[in-house]
């Protein structure tokens, strides 16, 4: 009788803002592309976006992430990177990267739930799970986002 355990790993997308490391599920991701400062910055102020045939929800992961974030000023480092990718029901979001994405392999045993008291403390509800990874001999932690969430 085999009692070996059989450990999943699935690719992600990971990118940062501030300071926290994120990740979508590589299947989500529809496209990831650089963004000019004039079209982020006009981005960074809107919530639809029309991208050829598409209309696209751009989600601020910057407004959620830092509550004394300014949409009004300027710095040229917010939304180098627009990541697009599709939610349950085929409706496109955009999320303004500051850094450019990678792709990981992310093992199914280093996934967990969020404790629900983390999001009193001001975790977002569209960060359902965390992963805690091991990297260069120090835990990091990933906010693993939810693409099915009900985005404000």
């Amino acid at each position: 009788m085999d009692t070996s355990i059989v450990v999943l790993e699935e690719k992600y997308i990971t990118f940062k803002i501030y300071d926290y490391l994120l990740a979508l599920p590589v299947n989500c991701v529809f496209k990831v592309t650089t963004c000019p400062p004039d079209f982020s910055q006009t981005l960074q102020n809107s919530k639809l976006a029309q991208m050829g045939q598409r209309t696209v929800m751009l989600i601020n992961l910057h407004s959620y992430l830092n509550p004394n974030y300014n949409h009004n000023q300027q710095n040229d480092n917010l939304g180098r990177f627009l990541i697009i990718s599709q939610g349950q029901n085929s409706e496109f979001y955009g999320i303004l990267a500051d850094t450019p994405p990678s792709m990981l392999s992310i093992s199914d045993t280093s996934i967990q739930p969020v404790p629900q008291s983390f999001h009193s403390i001001g975790l977002p509800t569209w960060v359902s799970k965390i992963a805690i990874i091991d990297q260069k001999g120090e835990p990091t932690t990933i906010l693993m986002l939810d693409m099915a969430p009900n985005y404000k």
